[in-house]
């Protein structure tokens, strides 16, 4: 018994020097990230932007893991048509915040030339 709860505290503090080292990795490359947006933008809109960003990785990460939780559909329909249905789905039941998720994202293209400029750069490759 003494064993397996060493093993036990051998995995749970493996677990989390990993997720330590994984939060200072993902705050390293916010900042890189926010450096390499203040060549195009103002430092405050930069940091507003490196947020959003964060915040959609998250959200996209949200609905990875509902969607993989969620066993509903077919087992042999493709990964990204069961992506699309969910969040199609997720969408009309929450039409007001996609609306203003959808305004909110062509106002920043409309609003920051640089931010457009950039945008259509990754589109023409």
């Amino acid at each position: 018994m003494d064993r397996l709860v060493a093993r036990f505290a051998i995995a749970a503090g493996g677990l989390l020097i990993v997720a330590v080292l994984v939060v200072a990795a993902i705050a390293a490359l916010c900042v890189a990230l926010d450096l390499a947006l203040q060549t195009w933008l103002t430092p405050p809109i930069a940091a507003l932007a490196t947020a959003a960003c964060v915040l959609a990785g998250g959200g996209m990460i949200v609905v990875i893991v509902v969607f993989a939780v969620r066993a509903k559909q077919k087992a042999n329909e493709p990964l990204g048509a069961r992506l699309s249905h969910e969040l199609t789905s997720l969408a009309s039941q929450h039409t007001t915040g996609a609306v203003a998720a959808a305004l909110l994202a062509g106002f920043a293209v409309g609003a920051v030339p640089p931010l457009r400029d950039a945008l259509k750069d990754v589109l023409a490759k």
